[in-house]
């Protein structure tokens, strides 16, 4: 999936990117640029040298930000160590085959590309070896970590996302339950108690809050574990060799966080926070446009297995999934709980392989099972292609925009605005019904009523609607125009324009701002919903003395053939500032 999916040598789409960039750096700063202080003043060069596009005008403010008069890498360093082999290999590529050794050069990319894949080659075999020793049930341990694979957030963020932390936590998880479990049930413990503590540690420096995995321990913890004798066994070389690494994972955190702080346990994202009285628990599992059960329907289905788990099991772990929800949802940029519950998958697993265990030898229900599991994979991978083509927004959709694209498979043409953050509008409707309407009309093919706007080779462009400025635009707030409209399009039209003109008392055109169909956004034979807008300029506002008239048309720019617009609409929108700035 990988190999078919991932664009390997896109320039627009590369391996290291957004949060990577902070968790990355690490390693060319030290092993590189010889920056023993991490002031990553070698950032922006290397930046501009192997990316084409800009996310910040000052590239090292993706992961850089102000602490106490200077600037700090905010991300924690765990995935470097995690990183350090592939980063050695991809160092040794880029000498042998001529590339920059700059540390973000094409071997660099591609080695973190491949880093995420083999990790999470380790998660899932590991996450079948926990549900295996939890259950002893093959059908269970192996239908789990597939499901939970395809049919969720971890299939996205592992083949295009490769450098988030989320799916090296999701193993370092797995790998903590895994040897928890294995140091409870063990006669000798010392190799499975460092290991345990190791992958917490891992865990730990890729994300402070990952240490809340901490809490399901006694949710594995035999009833009898507190009156067994308890024997670790003999320390031997290698157990020696795993501890040392451990206490040198621990020395390095704190090393480099007193270099760039001056603090053993500074908090890094000095403007960032919680806000709790404010949490979006209930969108984070419902919501529109990220809810869990909204998008990850085998999320829902995999909660009916929790009854059919130990008493502790029972508590702890619904308790401890649905804390990091709420945590998440609680954030300043709470959309991150998408991605941030990734993390805690394991849990998932588990109570999905509970489930499938409890209905192993009831063959109908199985089979029934089996059905919803498919269709939910089914349904996840339909939504997160939307999601990616275009046709749902990944943070902004709300109820109408989901269900009028609920099955769509074409690029759709938005203007999204939060219905909460309208104050006002004023909203024109033609539906070309009207006697008034001059322009040439059908009768034969229309969305709704009696006609349709007929735009064809005689005439090609038209004037769907025109009004006066709105006194609206008078009040504060955000001024937005929206134009919406049903089409259908005959086969053999590759290009249509759409026009929102401002002109003054003399129908002089003062602004023009044109929308442009291409093939990527025509879909033929069929009424398609269409909206455009714009977030009126201040140079458009410091003339709203001189505009008299604001028109709206439609160029059917080869006319080779016809194109119906029936049911358009027109709305003058204020808006307040919530979803314009993220406080």
């Amino acid at each position: 999936m990988f190999f078919i999916l991932r664009p390997l040598n896109s320039p627009w789409h590369k391996f290291i990117a957004g949060d990577g960039f902070g968790y990355y750096s690490y390693l060319p700063a030290k092993f590189i640029y010889n920056d023993t202080d991490y002031s990553f003043n070698w950032f922006n060069k290397v930046y501009k040298a192997n990316y084409v596009y800009e996310s910040f005008p000052n590239p090292e403010d993706n992961f850089l930000v102000a602490y106490e008069n200077k600037k700090i890498n905010k991300y924690y360093q765990g995935l470097s160590y995690i990183w350090l082999p592939f980063f050695g290999m991809a160092h040794l590529v880029a000498k042998w085959f001529n590339y920059p050794t700059d540390g973000f050069s094409q071997p660099y990319q591609l080695f973190i590309g491949f880093a995420s894949i083999f990790y999470l080659i380790i998660g899932l075999f590991y996450l079948r070896k926990l549900i295996y020793k939890l259950f002893q049930n093959n059908l269970a341990a192996n239908l789990s970590p597939i499901a939970i694979f395809y049919g969720t957030y971890l299939f996205y963020y592992s083949i295009n996302l490769n450098s988030q932390s989320h799916i090296y936590s999701f193993v370092f998880f797995t790998l903590f339950k895994y040897h928890l479990l294995s140091f409870f049930e063990a006669e000798t413990k010392i190799r499975y108690l460092i290991l345990t503590v190791l992958f917490f540690v891992i865990a730990v420096c890729i994300r402070p809050l990952n240490g809340l995995i901490i809490l399901i321990v006694p949710a594995f913890m035999p009833t009898t574990f507190f009156k067994q004798p308890f024997r670790l066994g003999k320390i031997k070389w290698f157990d020696g060799f795993l501890f040392s690494i451990l206490i040198g994972a621990l020395i390095n955190q704190f090393m480099i966080m007193y270099i760039q702080t001056h603090s053993l346990f500074p908090y890094t994202y000095s403007n960032e926070r919680f806000y709790f009285n404010q949490s979006k628990f209930l969108e984070a599992l419902f919501g529109y446009n990220i809810g869990l059960f909204t998008y990850v329907p085998l999320a829902f289905i995999s909660l009916f297995g929790i009854r059919y788990l130990s008493i502790q099991k029972k508590i702890i772990l619904p308790f401890v999934l649905f804390l990091i929800i709420f945590l998440y949802s609680s954030w300043w940029y709470w959309p991150i709980t998408t991605r941030g519950i990734i993390d805690f998958y394991p849990i998932l697993a588990i109570f999905l392989a509970a489930l499938i265990n409890q209905l192993s030898n009831k063959k109908k229900l199985l089979i029934t099972l089996l059905v919803f599991m498919c269709l939910s994979i089914f349904y996840y991978l339909f939504k997160n292609m939307q999601k990616n083509n275009g046709i749902l927004d990944q943070t902004i959709t709300y109820k109408e925009v989901f269900w009028r694209n609920f099955f769509r498979t074409k690029k759709a043409n938005m203007f999204l605005i939060p219905p909460s953050s309208i104050i006002k509008k004023t909203i024109f409707n033609q539906n070309f019904e009207s006697s008034y309407f001059k322009d040439k009309v059908s009768t034969q093919i229309k969305h709704s009523g009696k006609n349709s706007l007929l735009i064809d080779k005689e005439n090609y462009f038209c004037k769907v609607y025109g009004c006066n400025y709105p006194l609206l635009f008078n009040e504060k707030g955000n001024k937005k125009i929206r134009i919406s409209f049903w089409s259908y399009f005959k086969p053999m039209i590759n290009s249509t324009h759409i026009f929102i003109q401002f002109f003054d008392k003399k129908h002089q055109l003062i602004k023009e701002f044109p929308f442009y169909l291409s093939n990527a956004d025509i879909v033929y034979n069929i009424w398609d919903y269409k909206e455009f807008g714009i977030d009126l300029s201040e140079e458009i506002l410091k003339k709203k003395q001189l505009i008299n008239i604001i028109e709206f048309s439609v160029w059917n720019v080869e006319g080779k053939q016809n194109l119906y617009i029936d049911d358009f609409k027109a709305e003058f929108i204020l808006t307040d500032n919530s979803y314009e700035i993220l406080k």
